[in-house]
């Protein structure tokens, strides 16, 4: 493999310059020069060959300036090979420059979209908590229902006494009507049934309308503050 690459540089080279032909029947330029002029110089050696020296002249001439032709063609492919050869260079190098950016920038944008996501959650939360916050009464609300519900327990509480009082006073009327009724059966107990029977009808009647009106009196409902 290695031979065949040599070879093949080998062949190029000679082809560039000239000293090898691509006709089958035509001599390489270099040769043909090379023959021209040696084909020259035996006619000026010789003295009857100044006739085919100055035949030959022109032709040598001729073959010369194909050359110089060819050797400029050669250089001037050569500058232009290298210009493209230079731009080829400059067009990769701003090209990889190019990609370079664009994967930069690439990773910039995943960069800012992770934060603009994470921002977004926070502001997702944040906006919960805000309607959290907006369904909980002010303080100045709670304050106020605060008071009202304190004035609330203290007028109960103040009912609540009112109404302890109207009961330990319902209890004493109670307890001495029943004593009162107690007394009252007792003395009809002591007095004799032969003696008593039309007297006790009527202390009875009188006994038992004094009775009622005490507990009439006793009874009346009392005012709760």
């Amino acid at each position: 493999m290695a031979a065949t690459m040599d070879d093949e540089v080998i062949i190029r080279k000679r082809y560039l310059t000239q000293t090898v032909s691509t006709a089958a029947n035509a001599l390489p330029p270099f040769k043909k020069l090379v023959k021209r002029y040696m084909q020259f110089c035996e006619a000026l050696e010789t003295g009857g060959g100044v006739e085919d020296a100055e035949r030959l002249y022109p032709e040598l001439l001729a073959d010369l300036y194909a050359i110089r032709a060819h050797m400029r063609k050669l250089a001037a492919q050569s500058c232009a090979f290298q210009a493209e050869q230079q731009l080829y260079a400059e067009k990769q190098a701003q090209l990889q420059a190019s990609i370079q950016q664009a994967e930069q920038d690439i990773e910039d944008r995943k960069r800012e979209l992770a934060e603009a996501r994470v921002e977004l959650a926070h502001k997702q939360e944040y906006e919960a908590v805000r309607k959290m916050v907006m369904q909980v009464p002010s303080r100045a609300t709670t304050l106020a229902e605060q008071q009202a519900t304190q004035r609330e327990i203290a007028d109960l509480q103040q009912q609540s006494a009112a109404l302890d009082a109207l009961l330990d006073q319902r209890k004493q009327q109670f307890g001495g009507v029943l004593d009162s009724l107690a007394a009252l059966q007792r003395c009809i107990e002591r007095e004799e049934p032969e003696e008593g029977a039309a007297a006790l009808g009527g202390e009875q009647g009188g006994a038992a309308s004094a009775a009622a009106a005490a507990v009439l009196q006793q009874q009346q409902p009392m005012q709760v503050g």
